[in-house]
């Protein structure tokens, strides 16, 4: 099997600031733009993942 790096989060497709992970509760997970929450000015935000791996994919995939 193949023992490759943990995935990285790409930086937001709308406007290029560094992605973040955020957990809430014991199975959901998800990224968002680190200008999200605390600036409001980005609403980029990806979709729900039961863990850390498939919410990264989520992200990285819609970039």
């Amino acid at each position: 099997m193949n023992q490759s790096a943990p995935d990285t989060l790409k930086p937001c497709n709308k406007c290029g600031s560094r992605a973040e992970l955020i957990k809430s509760g014991s199975r959901r997970y998800w990224v968002q733009c680190t200008r999200y929450a605390g600036n409001g000015n980005c609403n980029a935000i990806g979709a729900q993942a039961d863990n850390k791996k498939e919410a990264i994919h989520n992200w990285n995939s819609t970039r």
